[in-house]
């Protein structure tokens, strides 16, 4: 039988619970895009031409498939992790450091899982994250597959000065995405085209950054300042007690005491 757009999302529930991702998130907003959508191909030119397209990402496991629909999904970061961290000035708490990295783990068994679930029903897919080049993403400070990107194209939300995506459910959240050749109607975009229609521009969040990497426009955010200062000043000396010693450890002040931490806040009558 073919999945419908509700199975998928009921499907994407149990695979939250199933894979433990709920300790870490919320039960996640799942949205559909087409693979058709020209902002893909866009993205050639705005993130680079190594960014793939949902047919280049479904032909690296499947030359003779069509993309037809991405399945993008969002998983708020639990309340817990979020009040733990808007204390925090220097780097993150245990509980947000926690959901960053082993919360991906699990977001990375809903992804491989989900494939499976898709297989299964008939469907050729695949989670174009799992199969990219990560020392290339490092090197360039951008990957061959942006879950960001992807879930502005289905709906979910647009980015903000800190580079962030706003969701109705803020900013505070981890992504996933699969593309497949199953076609369903794809999700409106409540906001048009305008990639940064949701952000006021308040600056909250470059107040809390303590690398100094988002600036008061959007083309001011400084990623390599960023990864330098998580390098530096988060990762060593701070987890290794917890036998914590090879994953990624976010920072996220950035994404918590700020007005779009758990929700889309009103834009102020004048706009951005």
């Amino acid at each position: 039988m073919t999945p419908s757009k509700e199975d998928i999302r009921k499907q994407l529930c149990r695979l939250h619970y199933a894979v433990g991702a709920n300790e870490f998130f919320d039960e996640p907003t799942v949205r559909f895009a087409a693979a058709a959508d020209p902002w893909f191909e866009r993205f050639h030119e705005i993130i680079g031409p190594f960014h793939w397209t949902p047919q280049e990402a479904l032909t690296q496991v499947a030359p003779n498939a069509t993309a037809r629909t991405v399945i993008s999904w969002c998983m708020p970061k639990t309340q817990a992790a979020r009040e733990s961290n808007r204390h925090e000035r220097q780097r993150p708490s245990l509980d947000w450091a926690r959901a960053r990295s082993y919360g991906e783990v699990a977001n990375e068994a809903m992804r491989k899982q989900f494939c499976r679930y898709l297989e299964e029903m008939g469907c050729v897919a695949m989670a174009p994250h799992s199969h990219m080049s990560y020392p290339d993403a490092v090197k360039r400070l951008a990957g061959n597959w942006s879950e960001r990107h992807v879930a502005f194209v289905a709906g979910m939300g647009t980015f903000g000065l800190s580079a962030g995506l706003i969701t109705e459910r803020g900013i505070a959240h981890r992504l996933g995405s699969v593309v497949t050749d199953l076609a369903l109607e794809p999700d409106p975009r409540p906001y048009g085209d305008d990639p940064f229609a949701w952000c006021s521009k308040c600056g909250a969040c470059a107040r809390r950054c303590p690398a100094h990497a988002i600036g008061p426009d959007f083309l001011d955010r400084d990623k390599g300042k960023c990864l330098k200062y998580a390098i530096e000043h988060i990762g060593p000396g701070r987890l290794e007690r917890y036998g914590w010693l090879d994953l990624p450890i976010g920072c996220g002040l950035c994404q918590t005491a700020v007005p779009c931490e758990f929700q889309r806040p009103p834009l102020p009558p004048e706009g951005r």
